[in-house]
C-alpha cells in the first residue's frame, strides 16, 4: 500500500456529450403497481430495465397481469384490475428489491381473497419488515413474518381492511406507500402523518391518474375512496439517485470541467442532494424545466467544484437518504472534513451503511468518528491505495467506491460490484465513457 496526496490530483477530461441515466427506480416500481391495479391497459416509457423493478415485475405477473416489453424502457400491460387478480401459485420473489417487497405487502394485504408468501435474496431477507407489518396489522391485515423475526419471507392473506389513522414515527416513503397502497386496494381512508417530508412519488401517481388527497399540511393527509383510475401512458424520468454519482463526479473533475446530465427527476422531496451539494460550493444549474407524469423533471449542467465542510440539517436527512454513500465521497475533497448526523435509517438499507462507509474509510487510512445515527471525519489530505472495499452486497457502495476510484487512481479493490444491476445497469460503461477505463 501506499499513501496518495489527493489535494493535488489532476483534474479530470471528461467526455463532453450530454449523458442520459436508467430511469426511476421509485417511479418504475410504483408504475407496475398502479398499472397492475388499474383494470385495462396502460403504458410506460424510460422504465428501468435493473434488476429490482423486474423482479417486481414477474411478481405481479404471478397475479395475472400480463406485461409486454415494446421497446427498450417501454412496456405495455395489461391488467384485469385488482379484483380479479388471481393467488400466485408459487412464493413471490422480489430479489433485492426493499421498495418492491413492502408496497407490495400493503397492496396484496388489502386485496380481498388474495394468498401469497413474499421472500427475496439474502440481503432483503436481512431488513426489517416490522415498520409495514405492525401498521398493516392495526388496519386488519393478516401478515405475519414466517420466521417470526419481523423479517421476509412474509405470508399473508388479503382481506378487507378497516379505515386507519397513522402517526409514523419515521419519514419512510416504503411505509408510506405501503400504507397507502393498502388503502387503495381495500376501498378504505386512511389518515397519514409523518414527522419530516419523505418521498411522494406515490402521491403524485395518485394525482396524475386522477385521485385526490386532502392535505391537512405537507406532513398530514386524508386519502379517501373511490378510487377508481383509468390506464394512462406513464413517461418516467431519469433517477436522480443514479445522476447523483455522475453529479459527485463532475463537482471533483477539476476547475473548467463542465457535465451535462439530461431528463433528471427533479421530486422536491428528492433534490436534497442538490441543495446540500450546492450549500457545499457545488456549481449545479437546472435547465429546461418541465413536468412529466407528475413530476417535476429537468436538466443538469454540473461544474467542477471547490467544496467545504457543512452542517446538513435534520430536514435534509429524508431527501438524501440513498445519497449519503455518494455524499461522503464528495466530503472526502471537502475543505474541512464531512459529517452526517440523524441518519439512523442508513443502518437499515441494503446494507448497515453507516458500518460499511466506516469500514472502507478506516481501510483508506481516515480517521472516522463513528456514532449511532451517523459519522464524520476532519479534513483529508491524503488516502492510502491499493486497499480491498468491502461492498455489503450493497450497490451504492460498489457504485460511491467506484466514482472515488475515477476520481483519483487509487487502485481500490472492490470485492464485487455485480450488485449494481439491481439499480443501473451500464454503470460503468457510462463511466468509462467519461473518463476512460479504469
Amino acid at each position: 500500500m501506499q499513501i496518495m496526496n489527493i489535494t493535488r490530483k489532476s483534474p479530470l477530461k471528461l467526455s463532453t456529450q450530454p449523458i442520459l441515466v436508467p430511469g426511476d427506480k421509485s417511479l418504475s416500481h410504483r408504475f407496475v403497481i398502479f398499472a397492475s391495479m388499474i383494470e385495462g391497459v396502460s403504458e410506460c416509457t424510460g422504465f428501468l430495465e435493473a434488476e429490482d423493478p423486474l423482479h417486481t415485475m414477474k411478481c405481479f405477473s404471478e397475479l395475472g397481469i400480463q406485461f409486454e416489453k415494446i421497446a427498450d424502457s417501454s412496456y405495455r400491460v395489461i391488467s384485469p384490475g385488482i379484483r380479479n387478480w388471481k393467488s400466485p401459485t408459487k412464493d413471490l420473489d422480489f430479489g433485492n428489491g426493499g421498495t418492491g417487497i413492502r408496497l407490495s405487502a400493503g397492496i396484496l394485504a388489502g386485496a380481498p381473497g388474495i394468498k401469497a408468501t413474499l421472500t427475496g435474496d439474502a440481503s432483503l431477507q436481512k431488513r426489517p419488515m416490522g415498520r409495514i407489518t405492525d401498521p398493516l396489522s392495526k388496519m386488519g391485515a393478516k401478515i405475519n413474518s414466517i420466521n417470526n423475526d419481523g423479517k421476509a419471507p412474509l405470508q399473508l392473506e388479503g382481506v378487507q381492511l378497516k379505515d386507519f389513522y397513522y402517526e409514523s414515527s419515521i419519514a419512510s416513503a416504503q411505509v408510506k406507500s405501503c400504507l397507502v397502497f393498502a388503502a387503495m386496494a381495500s376501498g378504505i381512508s386512511l389518515e397519514y402523518k409523518e414527522p419530516e417530508l419523505s418521498r411522494d412519488h406515490t402521491e403524485n401517481m395518485i394525482r396524475f391518474l386522477g385521485g385526490k388527497i386532502e392535505y391537512k399540511n405537507p406532513l398530514h393527509f386524508i386519502l379517501k375512496p373511490p378510487y377508481q383510475f383509468t390506464g394512462k401512458n406513464f413517461s418516467i424520468p431519469g433517477d436522480i439517485s443514479s445522476a447523483s454519482f455522475f453529479i459527485v463526479l463532475g463537482l471533483l473533475a477539476g476547475e473548467g470541467s463542465i457535465l451535462h446530465i439530461q431528463n433528471i427527476g427533479l421530486n422536491p422531496s428528492r433534490i436534497g442532494i442538490l441543495e446540500v451539494l450546492k450549500m457545499m460550493g457545488g456549481k449545479i444549474r437546472i435547465l429546461n424545466q418541465r413536468e412529466e407524469c407528475g413530476e417535476i423533471t429537468g436538466d443538469l449542467e454540473i461544474e467542477g467544484s471547490d467544496l467545504h465542510h457543512i452542517s446538513i440539517e435534520e430536514k435534509w436527512i429524508p431527501s438524501i437518504i440513498d445519497e449519503i454513500p455518494i455524499l461522503t465521497i464528495a466530503g472526502l475533497f471537502a475543505k474541512g472534513g464531512f459529517s452526517i448526523e440523524n441518519a439512523k435509517e442508513l443502518r437499515a438499507k441494503e446494507s448497515d451503511r453507516i458500518h460499511a462507509m466506516v469500514v472502507n474509510l478506516q481501510k483508506l487510512g481516515v480517521k472516522v468518528d463513528e456514532r449511532e445515527d451517523g459519522y464524520s471525519f476532519g479534513e483529508i489530505t491524503e488516502l492510502q491505495t491499493d486497499v480491498p472495499i468491502e461492498t455489503f452486497m450493497d450497490h451504492r457502495i460498489a457504485m460511491s467506491f467506484s466514482i472515488l476510484n475515477a476520481v483519483i487512481p487509487l487502485n481500490l479493490k472492490i470485492d464485487d460490484v455485480s450488485w449494481v444491476e439491481t439499480s443501473f445497469p451500464g454503470f460503468f460503461q457510462k463511466l468509462e465513457s467519461l473518463v476512460g477505463k479504469q
